[in-house]
């Protein structure tokens, strides 16, 4: 997968694992740190040029900022640092139902001087069906993270629908692949899903949401 990636021209990638409280899927970070060193270990023996950053998709939770102070789960980049502005959490929500304490959690996030970043809001069924919530959301402080496979209907006609009126009206912080394994079918649809979005919303707009993505990563992709 990380040299699928690298032929794709990614130089780097988050490695949002997701978190998940009381469940399988909740390792801590340093548990995280150890298994992704060591598989940068064996890229960079491979020869394959990726740098691998420490991150999670946060499954909301109102325990979510507790986990970050205690080191279970990741910022974007690191662990929560007290050293570090404006560093950015993703997180996630159910598909089916809208939670109700999702603008405390926002408000909790913002308070601790983070940026919460929600992974693939077009996929969300409160948002297909009220598409309008986005704009509440975004005022809040909050950006988005569209996956590129939405635009190519890998989550079904209405997620596409959402993800197009998300770039449309300039709503997209940052794309990414949402990529869980090597056999993944976006790799199959990566440039067609580039060449959908570049058509939709022109080639410089494009690279702005690119750049942003760059920029996120940029300090950590030379420690």
């Amino acid at each position: 997968m990380a040299k699928r990636l690298s032929e794709l021209g990614f130089k780097g990638a988050f490695c949002t694992s997701h978190y998940i409280a009381d469940s399988p899927q909740a390792a801590d970070n340093q548990t995280k740190n150890h298994l992704r060193e060591k598989l940068q270990a064996e890229l960079d023996k491979a020869g394959i040029k990726l740098k691998l950053l420490p991150g999670n998709e946060i499954y909301i939770d109102p325990k979510m900022v507790d986990y970050l102070t205690k080191g279970k789960a990741s910022c974007l980049g690191g662990e929560l640092s007290s050293k570090k502005k404006h560093q950015h959490v993703l997180f996630e929500l159910p598909f089916y139902a809208e939670v109700s304490y999702l603008r405390d959690i926002i408000f909790e996030l913002k308070a601790k001087g983070l940026v919460p970043i929600l992974a693939h809001p077009e996929r969300y069924l409160f948002v297909q069906k009220k598409k309008e919530v986005i704009f509440e959301l975004k005022k809040l402080g909050v950006k988005l993270q569209s996956n590129y496979g939405s635009i190519v209907g890998q989550y079904g006609g209405k997620a596409k629908k959402i993800m197009k009126f998300l770039l449309k009206n300039r709503l997209v912080s940052y794309l990414g692949t949402d990529i869980h394994r090597a056999e993944g079918s976006l790799f199959l649809k990566f440039e067609k899903a580039e060449k959908k979005i570049i058509k939709l919303i022109g080639e410089p707009e494009y690279r702005k949401i690119i750049e942003r993505g760059d920029e996120l990563a940029k300090p950590f992709l030379n420690n």
